[in-house]
């Protein structure tokens, strides 16, 4: 595939590129690795994000990650891992078990050269996201920069040989297959508080946290998407005495859901995207 001409522009126009890579797989983890693609053959070396748990969001500026501001083509290498409790009987909920270790080796990984990336339209894209999607065991479906000019862009020119635009790989990349994991990315709190309405708090409400999935890929219809979604519980906790709650996870999007037999709730359920500020909910006794 013949590398794209447009070039990064910051003598004609400031651009400020933010690169973000998001898992939302149920049960792998995943590391990505990437660099600014050189049609001339000198490529520097991929760098890694950290391991991204089920739900995890990572965002960096492009010029820190890589090197460059506003690259016009990519080249990316995505890697999957099992966690090593993964068979487990019962299942343990991730983030439950400690460390949550994966196993050395990946079970999915491969690598695709001359991706058109932020700088490969005009104006370029501000934020371009990487979305590793939930799928089988040992097969990777990722996407990239998903509904934007780029997104049209790899679709006319078939990029990577399907309708949807979506690179798609099963088993692993020879060059690749002892790749160990990268650390895993650090934990950042998802907390938050019940009142009741004067503002006082309710101990012992319980709080169930659930990640991110998304299966298809094209969807006219995003409010009746039934392949999307928050998966299993993975972790709970107990309110405080003054109300107080808190997770310790990789930033990311995340359902909390609240439950007790003395409270209804306001609202029941929240979608939040770690890191922010504290989620407040309100509890109206039964």
């Amino acid at each position: 595939m013949p590398t794209l001409g447009l070039s990064c522009l910051p003598q004609e126009l400031p651009v400020d590129t933010q690169l973000g890579f998001m898992n939302l797989s149920t049960r792998f983890y995943a590391a990505f690795e990437i660099r600014a693609h050189d049609g001339d053959g000198a490529s520097q070396p991929f760098v890694s994000t950290e391991l991204l748990a089920p739900g995890a969001v990572f965002r960096v500026d492009c010029a820190e990650l890589i090197g460059q501001q506003c690259p016009a083509s990519l080249d990316v290498r995505v890697l999957l891992y099992r966690r090593v409790l993964d068979d487990q009987d019962p299942p343990v909920p991730i983030g439950m078990d400690e460390a949550e270790a994966v196993e050395p080796q990946p079970v999915a990984a491969d690598e695709f050269l001359d991706v058109p990336g932020p700088c490969a339209v005009f104006p370029p894209v501000g934020t371009y996201t990487i979305v590793n999607w939930d799928t089988d065991a040992g097969r990777a479906r990722v996407k990239f920069a998903q509904e934007s000019q780029v997104d049209a862009l790899i679709s006319r020119q078939n990029v990577f040989g399907n309708e949807e635009a979506v690179w798609d790989f099963t088993g692993v990349r020879e060059d690749l297959a002892s790749t160990a994991p990268p650390p895993l990315m650090e934990s950042a709190a998802l907390a938050g508080r019940v009142t009741l309405v004067d503002g006082t708090g309710v101990a012992g409400v319980g709080v169930l946290l659930r990640t991110r999935y998304r299966v298809r890929i094209d969807d006219n219809d995003p409010g009746n998407d039934p392949d999307a979604g928050y998966g299993d519980p993975i972790d709970y906790r107990f309110t405080d005495e003054s109300g107080y709650f808190q997770f310790e996870r990789p930033p990311g999007v995340y359902q909390s859901e609240f439950f007790s037999d003395e409270y209804a709730f306001a609202p029941a359920t929240v979608e939040v995207e770690t890191p922010l500020s504290t989620v407040g909910v309100l509890a109206d006794p039964l």
